[in-house]
Parts: C-alpha cells; sequence; structure tokens
C-alpha cells in the first residue's frame, strides 16, 4: 500500500508583486544590508564579490570550486572535450547532467550562506536567454538553471543544522524570494534577487569609473585625420616616460553627457594583444606589447619630434599615409584594452590607461584586498554596484509611487563616476 501525502512548503506565500513590496520595506533606509554581486565569468564558472553600502569590498571569491574539493570549471571543460570526442569517433557519450546538478546544489547553498551571514541582496545580470547561449559553451548553460534553483532554495530557506523552531530551522524557514513561476513574470526582482543590465560593467576602471566610449577604428585618412585633430592635446612625458592624450567626450560622442568629460590617456604599462600567428598555421597567439614604445617606433618612423612636453598634435593630424593612421588607431586601442587576457592559460588581469585621485593605475595584479582581484572580479563588483543604486531608488521611492529600477546608461556613468567617492 502507498499512501501519498503532498506537503506544500510555505503554502501562504504572497505573490511576486506584494512579496517584494514587503522585501522592500524592509531594505529602505537600511545601512546594514549588503550587495552580493554574481557575474557569469569568462575564466570562471561565476565569480562574486561582496560589498558594502559605502562601496568597499568585503570578500570576493570565484564559484569554480564552491566547497573547495573540485574545480568544476576544469571538470566540466575536460567533460565537454572527452563528449566532443565522443562525437567525432562515435564513441559512448558520458553524460554531463549528473556533473552540473552537483555543481548548482554546491553554488546555490554558498549563495544562501552569504546571504544569511552578511545580511546581502543578490544581484545578477538581466541577460536574455539567447545571450547566456551565445556568450558561453553550450555545454556550461547552467547559469539559469542556477537562477531558478536559487530562487526555489531562497523562497523557503531552512539549514539542517539549526533547531526546527530557530528562523532558518525546518520548522521556521526563512522567505526571501516569491515563488517561481516564469522569468518573464519576475522581471527585474523577487524579493532579495535582482536583475540589473549587463551593459558595461566588466570594462569599466573600478579607481576611477572611467569607461572607454572612444572605440578608435580605423576607416579612412580623412576621419582619423578629423578622430585626432578632436583631441585636446598629445604630448610626451619625458619624467614618466609616456604620452598623454588629454580629450573632452563631448568633441567624440553624447553618449557621456551628463557625466565626467574631461579625461587625459597614457600609455601606461604593457598590453596583452591576442592574434592570428601565421608560424603557428594562423592559430590564436598572445603578444606582450609594451605601449609607450611601440608609440615611440612609430613615430620615430614617421619623423614626429616629440619633445618632452610638446603638443604633437597637429604632426599627427598633418600626416597623410592610412599604414600610419591604422598602426595609430590599434595602438590607442591597445592603450584603451582595459582587460587582458593570454591565450590557452589562467593569465587574465586589468589595468587602466587613466589615472585615480592620487595619481595611480588601477593593476589588478598588485594585491589590494579593497579592489577586484582579476576581471571577472570586476564584472562582479560592477554588478554589486548596480544592486547599490537599486538600493538608493528604494531609499527615494514616495509613498504610493511605482519604483523604477531600470538603469540607463547615463544613469549608471553619472553613479560611477559620483565626486564623493574620488
Amino acid at each position: 500500500f502507498l499512501f501519498h501525502c503532498p506537503v506544500t512548503c510555505n503554502f501562504k506565500a504572497q505573490g511576486i508583486s506584494r512579496f517584494n513590496d514587503k522585501v522592500n520595506t524592509f531594505l529602505k533606509n537600511n545601512p546594514d544590508v549588503n550587495v552580493l554581486g554574481i557575474d557569469r565569468g569568462e575564466r570562471h564558472l561565476a565569480y562574486w564579490t561582496l560589498i558594502n553600502q559605502k562601496r568597499e569590498i568585503l570578500k570576493q571569491g570565484s564559484f569554480n570550486n564552491p566547497q573547495g574539493t573540485k574545480d568544476y570549471h576544469d571538470l566540466l571543460d575536460k567533460r565537454e572535450k572527452e563528449r566532443d570526442k565522443a562525437r567525432k569517433s562515435w564513441g559512448t557519450i558520458e553524460k554531463i547532467k549528473d556533473l552540473k546538478a552537483g555543481y548548482l546544489s554546491q553554488v546555490v547553498h554558498e549563495i544562501a550562506k552569504l546571504v544569511v551571514e552578511h545580511n546581502a541582496i543578490v544581484v545578477f545580470e538581466d541577460l536574455n536567454f539567447g545571450f547566456k547561449r551565445g556568450r558561453f559553451k553550450v555545454e556550461k548553460q547552467i547559469y539559469q538553471k542556477l537562477e531558478k534553483a536559487l530562487i526555489d532554495k531562497l523562497n523557503y530557506l531552512v539549514f539542517k543544522d539549526k533547531n526546527p523552531m530557530e528562523a532558518g530551522g525546518v520548522l521556521h524557514g526563512l522567505q526571501l524570494t516569491a515563488p517561481f513561476e516564469s522569468f518573464t513574470k519576475i522581471g527585474k526582482q523577487t524579493g532579495i534577487v535582482f536583475y540589473v543590465p549587463a551593459y558595461h560593467t566588466s570594462k569599466v576602471c573600478p579607481a576611477s569609473g572611467f569607461v572607454n566610449l572612444l572605440y578608435p577604428r580605423y576607416e579612412t585618412i580623412k576621419k582619423s585625420q578629423e578622430f585626432f585633430k578632436n583631441f585636446c592635446e598629445i604630448k610626451f612625458n619625458g619624467q614618466e616616460d609616456y604620452f598623454e592624450f588629454a580629450f573632452n567626450y563631448e568633441k567624440f560622442t553624447k553618449k557621456a553627457e551628463g557625466s565626467g568629460q574631461n579625461w587625459t590617456l597614457y600609455t601606461y604599462g604593457e598590453r596583452l594583444e591576442n592574434y592570428r600567428n601565421s608560424l603557428q598555421n594562423n592559430q590564436w597567439d598572445t603578444r606582450e606589447v609594451k605601449l609607450t614604445e611601440a608609440f615611440k617606433k612609430l613615430f620615430n618612423q614617421y619623423v614626429i619630434d616629440f619633445n618632452d612636453g610638446a603638443d604633437i598634435k597637429d604632426q599627427i593630424v598633418e600626416q597623410t599615409e592610412g599604414k600610419f593612421f591604422r598602426q595609430l588607431t590599434h595602438l590607442l586601442k591597445l592603450t584603451l584594452q582595459l582587460r587582458n587576457s593570454r591565450i590557452n592559460s589562467d593569465e587574465d588581469w586589468m589595468i587602466s590607461p587613466v589615472k585615480d585621485k592620487n595619481g595611480r593605475f588601477f593593476d589588478s595584479r598588485e594585491e589590494n584586498s579593497k579592489m577586484p582581484e582579476n576581471a571577472d572580479a570586476n564584472g562582479a563588483y560592477h554588478i554589486g554596484l548596480k544592486g547599490l543604486w537599486v538600493l538608493e531608488q528604494i531609499n527615494k521611492q514616495k509613498e504610493g509611487e511605482k519604483l523604477n529600477i531600470a538603469i540607463t546608461n547615463k544613469e549608471w556613468y553619472q553613479f560611477i563616476q559620483d565626486k564623493k567617492y574620488w
């Protein structure tokens, strides 16, 4: 005989809209609430950064190895290669489903612990499903399942090691999200889980708020001359041994309107350039480019006299060869490149082309627990900052007003470049 007695946990749970209102009442003007930003990384399956409302990083880490027992990034990568080989040789294809399920359960548990221990809201990028499938390898498409599993877990969160009668115990679970119906109905919030736009989160300088909106590319000689003519000043700093490109965004684009307009780019440090290597069967390879040396070599080749402190903009604009402007545009593009990754290695770091308020260049290779430790950490940090912007909107919301947490690019630039933080 089988007696089936179904039990529905949290049977009287409120719908998404009413529940969100209740959560937002708790979050409003609450300085003790922290923000957990989670980024779907490129070198990590997922990366997390925990910040407080002063924009300070409290903790950060990778979810490749959530419980310190298995590196799931390597395991999934290895399984993908094995499955690909099996397909091509008509061999037996091993299931990857169980591996993913084990990973998901561990990550969800770790996120739940971070949320409760640090009184935090969770912030994800709001990416459509097509983008999720297109950005990463097919076998690693676990992110939407991760979000659903987390929402289900936080809908009635219990910890087995707690007394059943305690808050968080089996008989007194914590409800932190609304019951899951569909991602469409969730919109931008379900309880303490928020979704923010993915635009300009990983490629932002965390020390100055600088965002590259120049996007230099070579088209014609005339257009290149006009482009470089728009710079305020281009000069060589002999004492520091780098070139300086001073500009005002107003002369290049309207996208920066309302945010920081005046910037100076410096050819400081080196960059990793990925290219097709003709000596290795046209496969992708990486070379290191020392920016200042490369600029000097180009300017010497075309007899541009870069005396210490002298403006060389006119000499550049007077050039008439397409090859010169192609190379110069390429070097400027490398100067603006924040993220640097080496092919077939774990090397992945960030360096900023602009100075912070203390006259220093952000470099993720320098040990500093108060700054993102790599490019994926930087993405998670800025997703967390967008979560802070959401908290600000909740704080500003007046009774009876509808909450609008859709951030525009203009609002985002203004927020990350807020003078009181620099």
